[in-house]
């Protein structure tokens, strides 16, 4: 089901699939059918999903999450949205006009029966018939009214809110943490909540130098020392550095090194 942005996907798979990278483009609630969920936000910090648990995951997350098969595959339904649809639902709850300072974080919640009969009855129903347009929001909106009416402290409601804040993220502590990542200048921008031409500004007023480069060269220093370890594979490096593509990580090392990274992990061997 899907109306732009907004979406609904299940998810089923056999096979434990870890470590996946993912930028969020929209924001996601993910309600566990079966088997479990582990996801590392962009702090690095874990956040454990069972069966009969949902998380909700702010837009511009940079999340690593681990989909773990149990006693079956592991099954999922993610519902995706966006800001529009969000002021809808805060509007109809009287809390239009609400501003949030906090930073938006992955947010924990149990399943409540409403909720699930009601996943339960739209995967049955739209698994054979196909549902796009304007009446992917309006089950979308049907799902957070159901979650927010047997939430009676509020709390799901007060996480809906905080979606809507874009903190600016401190940049040479974001930067230091988050290089190795494989995002491009738009998503660094995005993800420290800043436009890009102020993401740039800002980014060359602390380090002097354009973020592509100062991230290229942060990047292959961290690899060198991987590689100088003995432990890794130059793939494997390449990996954790950020690099999708190989022949492109070596062309990179060498130009910086003048050296490829295969020989210069032999020298370190010997």
């Amino acid at each position: 089901m899907r109306d732009d942005d907004c979406t609904v996907v299940y998810k089923q798979t056999n096979q434990a699939d870890l470590d996946n990278h993912r930028l969020l483009s929209a924001h996601a609630l993910t309600l566990v059918l079966n088997g479990g969920l582990m996801v590392h936000n962009d702090e690095g910090l874990p956040t454990q999903v069972g069966k009969g648990q949902m998380v909700l995951l702010p837009k511009g997350l940079y999340a690593i999450t681990d989909l773990l098969p149990e006693q079956g595959p592991f099954e999922a339904i993610v519902y995706f949205f966006d800001d529009a649809l969000i002021d809808a639902f805060l509007q109809a709850h009287g809390k239009a006009d609400v501003k949030v300072y906090c930073e938006p974080k992955p947010s924990l919640f149990k399943v409540n029966e409403s909720f699930s009969m009601f996943t339960s009855q739209l995967h049955t129903l739209y698994s054979q018939v196909k549902a796009d347009g304007p009446m992917v929001r309006l089950k979308l909106l049907e799902a957070l009214h159901l979650i927010v009416q047997k939430d009676p402290e509020g709390h799901f409601l007060e996480c809906i809110e905080e979606l809507k804040a874009q903190p600016r993220k401190a940049l040479i502590a974001f930067m230091n943490a988050h290089f190795d990542k494989p995002l491009d200048v738009d998503d660094f921008a995005r993800l420290s909540g800043r436009s890009v031409s102020t993401f740039r500004r800002d980014f060359h007023k602390h380090f002097g130098v354009a973020p592509k480069q100062w991230s290229i060269q942060q990047r292959l220093e961290k690899a060198k020392t991987l590689l100088g370890s003995g432990v890794e594979t130059v793939q494997r490096v390449a990996f954790q550095v950020g690099y999708t593509d190989l022949p492109h990580f070596v062309k990179s090392f060498q130009k910086q090194f003048d050296i490829s990274p295969k020989q210069y992990a032999l020298t370190q061997r010997n």
